[in-house]
């Protein structure tokens, strides 16, 4: 089994990538999902460290309102370090879930794959990159992001970047500015190439 990591900075569009890829039969680990799950397990010590003001009236977290505390009080590490542990775990369990399944390849769609170290479980990895008016574009439609809160999110994800994965398997670079086909091309080649199609 082969298991690919999928990266990149805020809003490059992985998840048009990850799509793909589970068109070519791969299973999709979706990190970021992961990290709602571990958020309600450590609910409990995030509420300790950021605040009863991130509780929702239901009882649940208000992921905007901790993310607004964790960016703009430049607070990110504090909240990887108590979530990546929960959030590698499970990758690692469901990985080995898989590989008892004989599924041809696992992509984890992580953008901070190199931060928790899943890296290191890749066989290989996309980068993929957009250029930034493309990137803000995503984040006002997907997020209703306005420009400051664009631009902390890119300052705390500012160590992502190919050099930061180098030594730990093959990296692929790929694009996100041309369209599905340019995409569905990409992810062919990349599948082609490390024997998994």
């Amino acid at each position: 089994m082969k298991i690919i990591g999928l990266t990149g900075g805020y809003c490059v569009g992985k998840n048009e990538f990850a799509s793909t890829f589970a068109s070519f039969g791969a299973i999709i680990i979706d990190v970021d999902a992961l990290g709602h799950q571990a958020l309600s397990q450590a609910k409990e010590v995030v509420v300790k460290t950021f605040g009863s003001d991130i509780i929702d009236e239901d009882g649940s977290i208000n992921r905007k309102r901790l993310g607004s505390i964790v960016f703009s009080e430049n607070r990110v590490r504090q909240l990887e370090e108590i979530l990546h542990p929960l959030m590698k775990q499970r990758c690692i369990e469901l990985i080995e879930d898989y590989r008892t399944k004989h599924v041809k390849a696992v992509v984890l769609n992580a953008a901070l794959l190199h931060r928790m170290n899943l890296d290191i479980l890749c066989d290989a990895i996309c980068f993929v990159t957009a250029c930034m008016h493309l990137r803000f574009y995503r984040a006002v439609r997907r997020d209703n992001a306005g420009l400051i809160s664009f631009v902390q999110r890119l300052r705390a994800q500012k160590d992502i970047r190919i050099k930061e994965l180098e030594g730990h398997a093959e990296v692929f670079k790929m694009t996100n500015s041309r369209g599905k086909r340019f995409i569905h091309r990409q992810v062919k080649v990349f599948c082609s190439t490390i024997g998994i199609v």
